[in-house]
């Protein structure tokens, strides 16, 4: 299988583990074995290496000490992974806990020791030099600290220690209400921009259509998504999201016209190229790109086109239940916050109208 990088194969050997070659570049049929993956501790010299025809010299891995840092999270997300491949628990997750965990377990303490060597029955100091590691970048820093609270949560009940500071250090980042949702006359704007036939017009109508995930809307294909029932195209997802609810939406019309002027192809966005986005964050670079040129500030993103459209459903006169739906949110709460305040407001003034037919002179107060 072929990852992000140039050139880099992942399969199985005859025994079942999993081995990585590299592609030299300009000799399509040499490849070289490298010993890590993506993601693992000096992956990119063996890569470059490789891509560059040498071989490094392969050093059996040091053995994880038992007590440590390093055994907790390899076990933790040995325990992940497993359960990935029993469909309980999401790839995400385990990219993601995997990417925070070996950062964590990297970092330096002041002796020049890697943290992840260090035992489990670690002081807060400790967890408070792995998240100031960060810096300035706050969100990760929550983020890294949340994956070490879900490891060690994990094994409480497996040996490793009980109540571990970790669980009780304070966020540090200053939530700013997450993405902007788009204003109305910013669609407008959009729109006035990229015209009929763009693959940014397109990107939006279907945004606009079905309030996907940055994680889904590269991925939707006209065989597979959009299904024609009783004379009408409805626009049918899972969204990837563990525990969000399928969505099937009649296709807009204005979806309908933007796709005729896109030919037959499978894949519904693609690059300049003609291919599909390779990941969610190569998309997400191109609607910045797209937001850009159309004079948007910026910070428009795909979560904000779900929160623009949230608020101007609800602001049209949607319900709660109908904006759940359209959102693939399984808890009404999830949706609530889109329509409370709108409802709050409508009951209050209802309350004012009630009150002001009131003669006050004539109120019976029970007495």
């Amino acid at each position: 299988m072929k990852h992000e990088f140039s050139g880099l194969l992942r399969d199985k050997t005859a025994a079942g583990t999993i081995r990585f070659r590299v592609r030299v570049e300009g000799q399509r049929n040499k490849k070289i074995k490298i010993p890590v993956g993506p993601g693992e501790p000096t992956f990119h010299e063996y890569y470059a290496a490789a891509r560059a025809g040498e071989r490094i010299e392969i050093v059996k891995p040091v053995s994880v000490k038992v007590g440590t840092l390093d055994e907790l999270c390899d076990k933790y997300l040995a325990f992940i992974a497993a359960r990935v491949e029993g469909g309980t628990s999401s790839k995400l997750t385990l990219k993601g806990h995997k990417s925070l965990l070996m950062q964590a377990c990297n970092v330096k303490d002041d002796d020049g020791d890697r943290m992840g060597s260090l035992s489990t029955d670690m002081p807060e100091a400790g967890f408070m030099h792995i998240q100031d590691s960060f810096g300035s970048r706050t969100g990760a820093a929550d983020n890294c600290i949340k994956a070490l609270r879900a490891a060690y949560r994990w094994g409480e009940k497996r040996g490793y220690p009980k109540k571990s500071p970790v669980l009780t250090i304070e966020k540090v980042h200053a939530n700013r209400g997450g993405a902007v949702p788009w204003h109305v006359s910013e669609m407008q704007q959009f729109l006035k921009f990229h015209r009929p036939g763009s693959m940014a017009r397109l990107w939006f109508f279907i945004s606009i259509n079905t309030l996907p995930r940055i994680g889904d809307v590269g991925a939707f294909s006209r065989k597979k998504h959009l299904i024609r029932s009783k004379g009408h195209t409805l626009f049918c997802f899972q969204p990837s999201k563990k525990g969000s609810a399928s969505v099937s939406v009649p296709a807009l019309k204005q979806l309908l016209e933007e796709l005729e002027l896109h030919g037959d192809r499978e894949t519904l966005l693609q690059t300049e190229a003609g291919n599909p986005f390779a990941s969610p964050e190569s998309l997400r670079n191109k609607i910045q790109d797209w937001t850009s040129q159309a004079g948007l500030l910026s910070g428009r993103t795909q979560h904000g086109i779900r929160k623009g459209a949230a608020h101007f459903l609800a602001d049209a006169g949607a319900t709660q239940y109908e904006i759940m739906c359209l959102m693939a949110h399984t808890q009404a709460k999830t949706s609530e916050v889109y329509t409370k305040d709108l409802e709050r407001a409508q009951l209050s003034a209802r309350a004012i109208a009630k009150m002001s037919a009131m003669d006050f002179e004539k109120v019976d107060h029970g007495e």
